[in-house]
This record gives structure tokens, sequence and C-alpha cells, in this order.
């Protein structure tokens, strides 16, 4: 029926390459550690002493902790404890949301590398040739391993077997219960990479310029393929491809059935962390100072940034965040604007809503969809019998949405249920409104309806002289609206006495807007109004060049709108004094939105713009495949936008104002 792109991550092929610095983070030394990301939360290491605990989407600092000496070891998480090593001979064990000391163990050397969490055991490797297993809740000892030489590399949990390499030339398998000895197989040369185990095989680089592929039951060697250099990087498994870095700064992918060369890509510095691998995209560190994306496929370069210093961290991404870490000290966030796309069979000209982690949206093919806040995965869909013009509102767990098939809709939240559903006589393509338990909603058959919220139960109608398809306001037990008589009404909202109404000279499709008690609504007879709400007395007007359909939005004493003469106004709320105006491409029918001094509108010429709300300077703009009438919503950092392209767009604001800034 419908398609979402991508499937799993936010970032993905097609927008790579435009990957934007989100924001930074920088610590007082050098970061030698790889970034943790896991539930909403960044966890990252440095020389300076310290583990700082950040918010992914924004960098924002929650916690630091600081250790008694400098911190080369990349976190490990589980149940909500962050596990850390320091050289100053310690493992830390720190409550994940406040950096609360839990626990701490004290090993005989330090420890450069990162602890492995499986079974409620903890696994470290020390500078001492040891490798410890703790008990993760209390940090009490429960076994030890000595081998030959300095543990650098992260052990590796699998099936309850942990592996293990050695700057004794030796990978062991070990036990995890017990600390008995499986299998040992010794290379040519010494190892501080990581192992990697996937489908039975554990893959290990070694200084002997080799990676080689072993048997996980038996450390028995499947095949070895030969490198251009020394592998310090830790391989990964993915795509049927072992994808391993070599000191030269060669970047190697390796078919993993038969240890055949896939492709190799070259960078200008030695690598030494490990490749990340997401949607067929392989994110890899240089110490040329520069993060690289690959074709996981082709090796063909997407995209790079250079940092200020060398990286021998690997990267991580989580919630449409890319992160590493650099020896500048720094800790680089990357997003891309278009965080993922949701494409229908029918235009979608509605505005999104966005309630707890679903998004909803109609679209002329018919259907209302629930969708994924982060990767725009549908999670349901709802067919009606019309084409679905209105946006739907969500409240208390229901979704209200018009039809044009006459019908308003109550649907559950979660499920897509129908809960109940009420005919009008005419269709419905303005938006519900929910307030004092009831639903309010107009209808092309000329009526303005208000309905029990939770029974469907019509409470009262009132009849105009056109269709309306505006969309009602509620403030101070009164209901405002427009119709295509020319008048916008002020009725009583509990039974729909008329208060007052106003004559434009055209037909009203705007949906009015009420701010500090004046209402505003634009009409086609190319103007906006300013009402007094109460008494309904124009303060002012403005003229346009063109019919005002848009919805005025008024932020921070400016009213912004949109008109058919291609341009979007920023007016003063309380004169009507025009500030600026932005022309565009096509006709504005699209709402304008205001999110951190930027204002949002879509346009027909297939654009949404990202504009200065004190200037109307253009900061931002992605092109569509087609013309925009839908208005953007903004909820969680994220912006949404439809298109008669058939699709749902949402964009992040964050990579949004960070193009802002470069302007």
């Amino acid at each position: 029926m419908a398609q979402n792109i991508p499937t799993s991550q936010v970032i993905y092929p097609a927008n790579v390459p435009g990957l934007r610095k989100a924001w930074t983070y920088t610590t007082d030394d050098a970061i030698t550690s790889s970034p943790l990301a896991i539930d909403g939360i960044i966890s990252i290491s440095s020389e300076d002493h310290t583990v700082s605990v950040l918010e992914v989407r924004s960098g924002k600092l929650i916690w630091r902790y600081t250790a008694e000496a400098a911190i080369s070891s990349t976190p490990a998480y589980a149940d909500d404890v962050l596990y850390v090593s320091s050289h100053d001979h310690t493992l830390y064990a720190l409550e994940a949301r406040t950096g609360a000391l839990l626990w701490s163990y004290h090993t005989g050397n330090a420890s450069e590398t990162f602890p492995a969490v499986a079974d409620n055991i903890v696994y470290l490797g020390s500078e001492d040739h040891t490798l410890y297993a703790l008990d993760a809740a209390t940090g009490d000892p429960l076994w030890s391993f000595a081998t030959d030489g300095r543990i650098q590399s992260a052990p590796v949990v699998a099936d309850g077997v942990v592996y293990l390499s050695s700057w004794d030339h030796t990978l062991y398998a070990l036990d995890g219960a017990t600390g008995e000895l499986v299998w040992n197989y010794t290379t040519e040369g010494s190892i501080s990479a990581s192992p990697a185990v996937a489908n039975g095989v554990v893959y290990v680089g070694s200084q002997d310029h080799r990676l080689y592929a072993l048997d996980t039951e038996t450390g028995k060697k499947l095949w070895s393929y030969q490198a251009s250099d020394i592998i310090l990087s830790s391989p990964v498994e993915a795509l049927e491809t072992v994808y391993v870095g070599s000191h030269d700064g060669t970047l190697h992918a390796i078919y993993a059935q038969t240890g055949n060369q896939r492709w190799s890509s070259k960078t200008r510095g030695a690598i030494t962390s490990s490749a990340l691998v997401a949607d067929e995209v392989i994110y890899i560190g240089s110490q040329d100072r520069t993060i690289y994306a690959f074709s996981a496929i082709t090796g063909n370069l997407l995209w790079n940034y250079t940092t200020n210093g060398a990286i021998v961290s690997s990267p991580a991404i989580a919630e449409g965040i890319l992160s590493v870490c650099s020896q500048d000290g720094t800790i680089y966030a990357f997003s891309s604007d278009l965080l993922w796309s949701y494409t229908t069979k029918g235009s979608i000209e509605a505005a999104a809503a966005v309630s707890g982690d679903l998004v909803y949206v109609g679209s002329l093919d018919h259907h209302v969809y629930a969708l994924d806040e982060l990767t725009g995965d549908e999670l349901w869909h709802y067919l009606t019998e019309g084409s679905v013009f209105s946006s739907p509102s969500v409240v208390d767990g229901v979704v209200y949405v018009g039809s044009k098939d006459y019908r308003l809709y109550a649907l559950a939240a979660s499920t897509g249920a129908r809960l109940w559903s009420s005919r009008t006589e005419g269709s419905i393509f303005s938006s519900p409104t929910v307030a004092q338990g009831t639903v309010f909603v107009g209808s092309q058959d000329h009526t303005f309806y208000a309905f029990d919220m939770n029974t469907g139960e019509l409470l009262w109608s009132f009849v105009t002289g056109g269709p309306i398809d505006s969309s009602p306001a509620v403030s101070e037990r009164t209901v405002y609206v427009g119709s295509y008589d020319r008048q916008l009404y002020a009725l009583d909202m509990f039974d729909g006495t008329e208060r007052w109404h106003y004559e434009t000279g055209g037909a009203i499709q705007s949906s009015p807007a009420i701010a500090e008690g004046i209402i505003y609504v634009g009409s086609r007879d190319h103007l906006l109004y300013a009402l007094d709400a109460r008494a309904g007395e124009r303060l002012w007007t403005y003229q346009a060049g063109d019919s005002i359909d848009s919805t005025p939005c008024v932020v921070n004493g400016i009213v912004y709108v949109g008109s058919h003469d291609h341009r979007l106004y920023a007016l003063d709320a309380k004169t009507g004094k025009a500030y600026w105006d932005y022309t565009t491409g096509g006709v504005v029918d699209s709402s304008p939105t205001v999110a951190d001094d930027v204002v949002y509108v879509g346009s027909q010429d297939h654009t949404f713009y990202a504009l200065n709300t004190q200037t109307g300077e253009k900061l931002w703009s992605y092109t569509t495949g087609g013309p925009i009438v839908s208005s953007p919503t903004v909820a969680n950092g994220v912006i949404y936008i439809g298109s008669n392209d058939r699709s749902l767009y949402a964009f992040s604001l964050i990579s949004i104002s960070s193009a802002a800034k470069q302007q």
C-alpha cells in the first residue's frame, strides 16, 4: 500500500551526503574512547579523567563523573548502569541516569579497553595481562584469567563464551561462567584489536597484517586475509561482508564466506578505530582527523568530515544522530536535514499531528496513517470512504479526523480501531478542534457541528450560508469559524448560540487564529483581518496581492500569513504594519509555523522554506516532488510537512538550525 524510507535508521544512503554538524561537546583533553549511545543519552570518556553523559539530540550535559586518572575506555551499558575503566587501575560502575557511583574494583594495572557485560557478569582486560570477571551488581570478583601479554582489546561475549585477544599473539576462547580455556589460536603478531563474532565465526586482526576467520566451536582457521599493513582496527561483519581497517589507512571489505576481497577504499591516515555499518553505509574514523562514510556495497565515498584531531574512536548512531569523538577533545554529532519520508498513494494536504511517539496524517488515498515518530514505520492505517483533507486532532488517546465521505471519525490512537463516526450532509475538509468534551468541525453542507467527543452524539449545529472548510478556534467559551458565505462567526461553544458575525469581502477558507484577545483570519477578498475577539469589531486589515487561504500564525507580537500572491507576510500583531514579506515561486496556502526564531512554510512551488522571523531572510529550503498545501507541524525536535508528491517528510530541527547558522 505505502512505503517509508528508510526501514530501520533515520540516516541512510540517500541522505548521508547531506549530513551536517548538529552539535559538539568539548572536554579538557583528548578523547580516544568511542561514544556509547543508548536510551536517549550518549556517554563519552576523556583523558581529562571524566565520564560525561549528554542528551543525544542536543548534546546538553546531563552529568559528569571524575576519576583519578585519564580514561581511554569506552563505557559499557547494562540494566541502567555504565561500566568504565580508568588509568587509575579502577573499574567504575555508575548509575546511568545520575552518575552516582555504585561500586568500583581495583585491577593490577591500567586498562585502556572497554568492558563487556553479559549474564550479569562484567569482563575487563587489563595491562597487567589479566582478564577479570566481576559480578555486575556488586563488583565482587568471580574469576580471572592470565595471559602472557598486555590486554588492550575489549572482550567479546557470544553464546556463553568470552573471546579475548592479547599482545602475546593469541586469541583465547574462555567459558564465560568459569574462565576455563575452551581453545586458543596463536597468530604471528601481537593482537590489540578486539574480535568480532557472527554466524559461528570469530574474526580478529593481527599485527602480522592478517585478518583471521576462526570457527567459534573449535578455533580452527577457516581462512585468513592478507591486509596491506598491521591491523589495529576491530572488524565488523554485516551484509555477508567483514570490514576492517589497516594502519596504512585502507578500509578493507572482505567476503565473509570466502575471505576474498570485495573492495577497498583509502583514507589519508592510519585506521585504528572500528567501523560502524548501518543501512548499507559504513562509517569509519581515521588518524587523518576525518570521519568517512562509504557505501558498504561498493566502497564509494558518500561523505566525510574533518575534525581538528586524529580519530581513533568508533562512531555511533542513535535517534538520527551520528556521533564520533576526536583527539581534539570534542565529540561531534551529525544529523541529516531529512530524517525520513513516508509515501502514500495519494497527495498529503493535511497537517500531521504528533502524540506520544506516533505521527498521524491523512492522505487523499482515503487513509489515515499512524507512523513511528523516530523511523516513519507504519503502525496502522484506517481506510475511510473518501479523501482525507482534514488534519487529525489527537486528544486522550483518540484521533479525530474528517473525510470527504461526509463523516467525522474517532479512532483509537494506539490501534486505529474505529470508536465511532458521525455523518454530516457534506464533505469534511475542516480539521476538528476538541475542547470541553466536544469535537467541533465544519462541513461543506454549510453547517458547523458540535459532537460529544466520547460518543459522537450531536450536541448542536449551526447553519451558515456556505460551505465550511475553515477549521475552528476556541477561546473563552467561544468557538470561531469562517464560511464561504464571507462571514466569520463567533458561537457559544456550549449551545451554538451566535455571539456575533463579521462579514468580509470574500469567501473564508482560512482558519482563525487567536492571540491576546484578537482574532486573525484571512479572506479571498485579499485581506487579513484583525478583529476584537469579544465584540467582533475590526481593529485593522492588511491587503495582500491575492486571496488569503493560509491560517495566520501569531508569535511574539508578529502575525505570519501566506497568500495566493506567492508571498509570506510578517505583520505587527497590534497595528498590521508590514515588517517584511518573502516571495516564493507559487501560491502559499500552507499555514506557517514558528520554532526557535525560524518561520516554516510550504509553497505550491514544491518547496518547504525556513525563514528568519525578524528579517524574512531564507535560511534553508527543501524541494519536494509536488506542490505543498499541507502546513508544518513541530514536535520533539522534528518538523513534519506533507506534499502533493504523496509523501510526509520529517526533518531535524537541529540540522536545519545548524544549516541556518552557516548561512
